[in-house]
């Protein structure tokens, strides 16, 4: 999502309205996969603060992810608020903020990355399907969301592990 901003650097104050919707490659989360299922739309505005370009808006996706507890694959609405600062490479400041973002001399900005992050940072520690799955059955992996598994309840698992261990000493 490359934004050219020339045009808006030329003037202090100046505004740009952003309108734009672009597919995303899939975001490698480590544990799993984010992968979207449709182009990601972003509506917002660019604006001229004088050395710096601020854009603000909010991103639109849906995205395939992995459950955490029953390891199936589901689709969730990601939303995210935008708001970055950028500032041109041949003015940056002598302390750049950490929270501002470099664009290069050609004037262009990509604020994929941004969006990217802002995903990210929106999603849970654990991304399950439905806060009410139940997971994987710990002895057999059975998704106990699809029915109850064939292993014996608890307390008859723990009786017979017991007996066994009698039996091996």
């Amino acid at each position: 999502m490359r934004i050219n901003v020339e045009a808006l650097r030329e003037e202090k104050g100046a505004t740009m309205a952003l309108n734009m919707v672009e597919e995303f490659p899939p975001v490698d989360l480590t544990r799993s996969e984010l992968v979207f299922v449709e182009p990601v739309r972003f509506a917002g505005q660019a604006s001229n603060t004088g050395h710096r370009i601020v854009v603000t808006g909010e991103a639109y996706g849906r995205a395939r992810a992995t459950c955490d507890r029953c390891l199936s694959e589901f689709e969730m609405p990601l939303e995210a608020m935008i708001l970055e600062t950028y500032y041109r490479s041949d003015e940056a400041p002598n302390l750049p903020d950490e929270d501002e973002r470099e664009y290069g001399e050609n004037d262009m900005i990509d604020i994929a990355p941004a969006i990217e992050q802002a995903f990210i940072l929106l999603l849970p520690i654990r991304i399950v399907c439905d806060e009410a799955c139940r997971g994987l059955c710990a002895r057999c992996g059975h998704n106990l969301n699809e029915g109850e598994c064939s292993c014996l309840p608890d307390e008859e698992w723990g009786l017979l592990q017991r007996a066994k261990i009698i039996r091996e000493t």
